[in-house]
């Protein structure tokens, strides 16, 4: 999805005013440990499919719990996911990590009233919420991510591929 919105896999070169967009996708992801929040790196993860990033994403998270993580693992981030959802929270601002341009917050899933065909029915919803530097990347952009991100949400099965169904 980050390939196509090369704004948000990006990041600013203060000094030298220039957007250095990453010909590589490495997920940040927002771990909290004992010490705090820690963010290990999925490199590659648009090469993964979903099985297999959903293996890596709980491979790093449980080595972080565990202080096991490699240098490595810890460096090159593009592109941050965070969560308030294990704490059942709602709605909340992620803070970029800089030098990225663009972090994503996932929020807990709730039973919440919908409308669905003109009827209120209880449904499961969670908020989205994206953070971006503006020197970079508009709000409108950001939103069609957020867009695009919902509907490949909607619709997981699309994300599968050969490998997933090893």
């Amino acid at each position: 999805m980050l390939r196509q919105f090369p704004l948000l896999n990006s990041s600013l070169d203060d000094q030298a005013g220039e957007i250095i967009l990453k010909q590589r996708v490495h997920l940040g992801l927002a771990t909290n440990t004992d010490d705090g929040l820690t963010v290990p790196i999925v490199h590659d993860a648009d090469r993964k499919g979903l099985f297999a990033l959903a293996r890596e994403i709980d491979r790093l998270a449980t080595a972080a719990r565990e202080h096991k993580l490699k240098l490595e693992e810890l460096q090159g981030g593009t592109f941050t996911v965070t969560s308030t959802g294990a704490k059942g929270g709602v709605l909340a601002t992620p803070i970029l990590h800089h030098p990225q341009v663009a972090i994503l917050g996932i929020h807990a899933v709730t039973k919440r009233p919908a409308v669905v065909n003109g009827q209120i029915v209880a449904r499961d919803l969670g908020n989205l919420s994206l953070s971006l530097d503006h020197r970079v990347v508009d709000g409108a952009v950001g939103a069609d991510f957020l867009y695009a991100l919902i509907g490949q949400l909607q619709s997981p099965g699309e994300w599968l591929n050969a490998e997933d169904l090893k």
